[in-house]
């Protein structure tokens, strides 16, 4: 009897505490940091970070899993519910005038973005190729004397050649990726400088058997990143969150899904892994 009526007591002390103590926000799933934000996101089509798969609106690619990724951990909504596709020029230049929160497209990080962008923390590093057409006998770069290179506007590929050599080559531009491996493909330029990626996935897929990768230019190394509109909440928290996915291994699993031969370097290789590695030592 009297370890009934203490069980009782007991139990209404319980429940009138759990009555003070009970907040209703708490029992509430958490928010999200960026629910009911709505991004503008900007991506030009480079191969294999970012693939169209027959329309505009079905991509695919490293660069897009990972701002999905990104928007599934912080929950911001895409703007029309949907990537603002463009070309290369186009997307920068948007982003430097504020129009956009993320740019992405494989794209190389160069000392100028930081002016006017965030710099994501760099998720590939690749060498550049000389990519011609499969009949060519280039082979090296005293080759390129004299021959015409295509490159996509905003890009300045005889950069990454030597003065001399670079003094005698002529240079055409086109408006997109596309259209630069078409101009050689089709015989109006005798070579371009591309991303190794960016080059074996086209070599392999749609221009198999009309180009080929000449050779590598050595001491190319670049790095990828993305790049975030400068200075705001919504940047804060998605830089964040993609350190917090270069930390769990996120990024090194996507990429491995497009480029699973990719050897990362150690510098960019995930804390997971770097701790897995040491663990086996």
């Amino acid at each position: 009897m009297l370890f009934k009526a203490f069980s009782k007591a007991l139990l209404t002390y319980c429940s009138i505490v759990g009555l003070l103590c009970f907040n209703p926000a708490q029992a509430q799933t958490q928010k999200l940091p960026l629910e009911g934000y709505v991004l503008d996101v900007g991506l030009s089509p480079i191969p294999p970070f970012v693939m169209i798969n027959g329309q505009f609106t079905d991509v695919s690619g490293i660069d897009v899993d990972i701002i999905r990724e990104l928007q599934r951990r912080t929950g911001f909504t895409l703007n029309h519910n949907r990537f603002h596709m463009m070309s290369l020029v186009d997307l920068i230049d948007s982003g430097k005038q504020g129009a956009l929160d993320i740019c992405a497209s494989g794209l190389v990080v160069n000392k100028s973005y930081s002016q006017h962008f965030t710099v994501s923390p760099t998720t590939y590093r690749s060498k550049y190729v000389v990519v011609v057409p499969s009949n060519s006998t280039i082979t090296n770069r005293d080759d390129l004397v004299g021959k015409t290179l295509v490159a996509e506007d905003g890009t300045n590929p005889i950069a990454l050649l030597p003065q001399n050599i670079a003094s005698q080559v002529n240079v055409i531009n086109q408006h997109t990726t596309f259209m630069t491996f078409y101009s050689v493909a089709a015989g109006e330029a005798d070579a371009m400088l591309a991303e190794e990626p960016m080059a074996t996935d086209v070599v392999d897929d749609w221009a198999k058997g009309k180009l080929k990768v000449a050779y590598t230019i050595k001491n190319s190394d670049r790095n990828i990143a993305m790049l975030f509109k400068k200075g705001t909440y919504e940047t804060k928290i998605l830089y964040e969150t993609f350190e917090q996915m270069l930390s769990d291994g996120t990024i090194e699993n996507i990429i491995h899904k497009y480029a699973p031969d990719y050897d990362f370097p150690e510098d960019l290789k995930s804390q997971s892994s770097q701790l897995a590695n040491n663990a086996a030592l």
